[in-house]
Formats: C-alpha cells, structure tokens, sequence
C-alpha cells in the first residue's frame, strides 16, 4: 500500500511538473575529404621510429574546432617488386611525439598493395588531428598516396549534443542517426548508459569507452544490419538533482532497497526524466523510432541503472544487457533474507524482458549478478547469465560491447514477434570472447505497452 501511494504521489507531481522541453535532434553534417599526397610531398615527411620500425610521417591532418576525424582510409599506388607498410596516428591535440609513444593513438603498421587500401577506426575519443605514418620499401617507388577521412561536425563518435528539460532541470543527452537514415523506415533505439564514470554535466564524460553507444559508432555503424539510433543520456551529479528527487525531498531519498548511489533509482529524476525523453523520443514524427525495437544497455553504475529502468517501465524494452552491474542496494549487493523476498518481487516486474547479464571472473560484483540471473530463472523468466574468466570489472566491457555476437543477439529481438516457448535458460561461462554462448538465440515477447506515466 505505502508503494502504490508513493507511485500515485510521483505520478500526480509529475502532472505538476511544466511541459518537458525538446526539439528533434539534428542529423550531424559529416564531410567526406580526399587528400592525395605525391612521391615529391613523401619526400618532405618526417623520419621518426614508431614502434621500433624506421618511418616517414606525414604534416598533421587538422580538423576545424568542433569536428571529429574518424573512419580513415588510405590508398597508395605504387610500382616495383616490394611492399609498403603504412598506419594511422590520431589525436585530440597536435602532440605528435605522444601519438608515436602511445600505442593506443596509432594503428599498427599494415602491408598495403599497390592499389589496395586499409581502413582505421579513431576508437578513443573524438580526434582533430591525423598523420599517416609510412614504412617505405627500398625497391619500391610510391607515385601517389590518397587519403580520406569522415569529418563530423559537433559530434562524438557520431552522436551530436542535445538537452531536454524536465522538471525544470536540463538532461543533457547525445543522440546518433542511422548511416543510411531513411525517413520512410523505422530504426531501432539503442539506449546506452554510462559507469559512473560519466557522471556530470558536460554532455562529454558520459561517451566514455566503456558505454555501448562508442562502440556502435567505432564497429557498427557501417553495418547496415545495426543501423540504429543511439541515445545516451547523462546521469547527474547528486547535488544537481531537483526537487521532489533526491537529495532535496523525500520521494528520491534512499530506501532501504536503494541505500546507495540512489540517482539512478526507478523513482529518481534521471530515470523519469530519460524515459520521458524516449517516449517523445518514440512520438516524434520527425524521426521513425520502432517502439518494438527499444534496446537498454548499461556498463557498471549504467548496468545497475538497467534493473532500475526496467522497473520503472518494463513493457518499453525489447531486450537489455546489464554489464557488471547488479541490481541498486542490499538486494543485489547481499541478497538474502528481507532482501532476497524484495529482489523476488522485482524480478517478477521484468522477468519477460529478455536480458543477457555479463561479468568478469575476478569483478566482486558477478555475486549481484548470478543472483538476479539465478532469480529470473526461478520465475521461467528470459535470461542467461555469461562469465568471462580472467576479465576484471572494466575488461568485460570491450568482451561484450565488441563481440558482434552478442550485438546480433541484442538486435534480433522483438517485442511484437510471439515467443518461441519457454526460453533455454543456463549459466554459460565463456571461454573465449568470439564463441557465444549457448542460450543466445532471439528472444521476444508480446507486449507493445509504451511509456505513458509521465
């Protein structure tokens, strides 16, 4: 009885609230350049060693403040017997010096044909500045070199900037068009939400390397079958929080099932105020969203912020994959007793949304996350829980989000296609990253509900 008051007590303040601003996102402006270099330009490149191996670097390639360069391709035409080696050196400042020392800021060097190419993904952060780096061959003579490159305009792996207002308080949230957005067809909605480490006001730190979104720029976007929208939104600092919601009023407070790092809770501002966004999100005309095809993914803080959002409104997702994160409080951090009958109860709320739950062998938090799995099956729901041996708490990240299989299991899933019996439900512990699983078939059910609450 205390619960449902609380709900109709949420629910009327939330008729109170002034209208949510918002406008349609905009469709990034992304350039597409060409540059050709000649044998008298390589000439003037400079000597340096990268990685232990003699080469010639280009001038920096410098995008205007604002842009990003991503998605490099490099051609070379060439004559005599041998073969090149050339890789991709990238940054968010000019520092050259850094980019040879660090690793991670350049490709590895890649055996090109004459007339050949390889290609390169920035898989960092936004970068302003390229350089080609070239290992020349001595019975080899280049006669041109082209190069082209993605230019994005306000954008973060893809994803531009936006904010929406709710409960007189900005959201600021990033939002990514389908490569090949057709107006007249409907897209899936992929909802990423960051590790605390995201956590701000910036509109930046929430595209941080663990979240999924970052990855479906940098490994899926040229993919037509995972042609998307990506929405991420920023979870707020605690101070930030508005009232009624924590920590200026009581109905945000913690519980004693919400205890700690209560922002993200089903009741909190971040939750309403993300899942008013999508339903607009869903209602706009402007865009084409499938409602039967809303995906929910969370890293860590953002997979403990999964359970909550399923929760809050169970019928809106198709599927969802809570990576190292479990359920908020005592009942995934100590599951037993009063707490174990609580996380029974919330299992029943979202038992037929299909979720596969991820973590590392050696993450304290896997004990959370067997439990809700271990739960969901004791209840004939759809899930399946995957442990990556040897993998820390943000390794499992990259295991997941860059394992296509496990992307084409998110993205085969339907809320209006009818469920195919009862689903194959087992504990899988995975050995190596690129072999799925049993258990990681489509699975869907049959409710088409939308978020109307708010």
């Amino acid at each position: 009885m205390k619960k449902l008051f609380t709900l109709y007590l949420i629910t009327l303040l939330w008729t109170l609230h002034p209208a949510a601003a918002y406008s349609t996102p905009a469709r990034p402006q992304i350039d597409r350049i060409t540059k050709k270099y000649s044998h008298a330009d390589m000439a003037k490149w400079t000597p340096a060693t990268v990685d232990s191996t003699p080469c010639l670097i280009s001038p920096a390639i410098v995008s205007p403040e604002g842009c990003e360069i991503n998605f490099h391709k490099i051609t070379a035409d060439f004559a005599g017997p041998g073969q090149i080696k050339m890789s991709i050196g990238y940054s968010d400042t000019p520092d050259l010096q850094n980019v040879i020392a660090k690793s991670h800021l350049h490709t590895r060097l890649k055996t090109l044909k004459s007339g050949a190419s390889i290609e390169a993904v920035s898989r960092y952060k936004g970068q302003r500045y390229a350089w080609l780096i070239l290992q020349p061959a001595q019975n080899v003579r280049i006669k041109a070199i082209r190069y082209q490159y993605s230019r994005t305009k306000e954008a973060l792996y893809g994803h531009t900037p936006g904010t929406f207002t709710f409960a007189n308080n900005d959201l600021p949230y990033r939002f990514m068009f389908p490569r090949n957005y057709d107006p007249a067809k409907k897209y899936p909605l992929v909802i990423s939400v960051s590790g605390s480490g995201g956590i701000g006001t910036d509109n930046k730190r929430s595209m941080e390397q663990v979240i999924f979104a970052r990855y479906l720029f940098t490994n899926y976007y040229h993919k037509r079958e995972f042609e998307c929208f990506s929405l991420v939104t920023q979870i707020p600092p605690m101070e930030t929080v508005p009232a009624p919601y924590f920590p200026k009023g009581k109905m945000g407070a913690p519980t004693p099932y919400h205890p700690d790092w209560p922002a993200v809770n089903e009741n909190g501002w971040y939750t309403h105020a993300t899942l008013k966004l999508v339903q607009t999100l869903i209602d706009d005309k402007n865009i084409n969203i499938d409602n039967n095809r809303v995906y929910l993914t969370g890293f860590s803080y953002g997979g403990k912020a999964c359970w909550e959002f399923l929760k809050a409104d169970h019928d809106l997702f198709a599927a969802a994959i809570p990576v190292a994160g479990w359920p908020i409080g005592p009942v995934g951090s100590t599951p037993s007793g009063q707490y174990l009958t609580e996380l029974k109860q919330q299992v029943k709320q979202y038992k037929h949304v299909p979720t596969r739950i991820f973590a590392g062998d050696q993450d304290p938090m896997r004990f959370g996350s067997k439990a809700v799995y271990e739960e969901i099956a004791k209840a004939s729901g759809d899930s399946l829980y995957i442990e990556f041996p040897k993998t820390n708490h943000v390794a499992t990240a990259a295991k997941v989000w860059g394992n296509i299989k496990y992307t084409t299991w998110l993205f085969a899933n339907r809320k209006d296609r009818p469920k195919p019996g009862k689903p194959n439900i087992t504990i899988s512990t995975e050995a190596k990253p690129n072999t799925p699983p049993k258990g990681l078939e489509p699975s869907t059910f049959g409710s088409t509900a939308r978020y109307s609450r708010l």
